[in-house]
């Protein structure tokens, strides 16, 4: 592809993407693993409520004593959350999407999507899909970690600097996302063995790094607003109403399952037009 070919099959991509958040056959995926998040987020919400006492000894665990005052309790619901969704993620969203990389490339082929029927098909790949999934979660959770505490004088008391740190960790979580962001489809779509699927992954991001950075960083402009507003919830609770981190962490989930969407879409789009070049 040339360059105006590549942005050609960008566009005309969001076009199909954006038309496909209107067939509902291709919701199951995102749609199950955000009420499953949903649920999450209003659990601890309501860590108060009657019978959630075992909520209270779980964020307790998670997040602190913090948890512990009304209506304080609120200014840790996205760190809680981001927690708690760390084992679903790694569980279920990862058989999910791989569910959807299934789903979507039949929606590309214009053949039937089958959820269930996809689901039935990457069963049996399970395994293999979880170490692609955990390996690069594993990567991204190391970047997050290491390098905000390298920092930590430099951008103390500085939002500006702060602000340009989360942007820059993010734009490394989306360089070692796309590194490994056509494993599975390569597993799943093309067959391969698990090691042939991390090193065909590779060859194709350094071979379309551009067009597939775009494709995985694009969406992230979903999440990204609300993960850094929620980084300030101390204020939100003393200024607002504390339901207001409630909704934004709800919107949160929803951008997620959106840009995961997105991404996923657009990558085994990609794939399939670049895979037998």
């Amino acid at each position: 592809m040339t360059a105006l070919d590549r942005l050609n099959f960008i566009i005309a991509t969001y076009g199909r993407l954006i038309a496909g958040l209107f067939n509902f056959r291709l919701w199951p995926p995102f749609l199950v693993y955000f009420i499953l998040l949903a649920a999450i987020i209003l659990m601890i919400a309501g860590q108060f409520a009657p019978g959630m006492s075992w909520m209270i000894a779980l964020n307790t665990w998670v997040a602190g004593s913090g948890v512990l005052h009304y209506p304080q309790h609120y200014s840790y619901l996205p760190y809680s959350f981001e927690r708690m969704s760390i084992l679903p993620s790694l569980l279920l969203e990862s058989l999910l999407t791989a569910a959807a990389i299934v789903m979507f490339a039949a929606y590309f082929r214009r053949e039937r999507v089958k959820f269930f029927g996809a689901l039935r098909e990457v069963m049996p790949s399970y395994l293999k899909i979880l170490v692609i999934w955990v390996v690069n979660f594993l990567l991204v959770y190391l970047l997050f970690k290491a390098l905000p505490g390298l920092f930590s004088d430099f951008i103390q008391g500085a939002p500006r600097r702060q602000l340009a740190l989360y942007v820059g960790l993010r734009g490394l979580a989306v360089l070692l996302t796309s590194l490994f962001i056509y494993a599975l489809p390569l597993l799943l779509i093309k067959r391969r063995s698990l090691s042939q699927s991390f090193t065909g992954s590779f060859a194709l991001f350094f071979r379309s790094f551009f067009t597939t950075v775009i494709f995985v960083g694009l969406p992230q402009l979903l999440v990204l607003p609300l993960v850094y507003t929620l980084q300030n919830t101390g204020s939100i609770v003393d200024k607002f109403n504390p339901d207001v981190i409630v909704w934004l962490t709800g919107a949160l989930a929803l951008a997620m399952n959106l840009a995961n969407f997105f991404t996923t879409g657009a990558i085994v789009r990609f794939f399939l037009e670049i895979a037998d070049d």
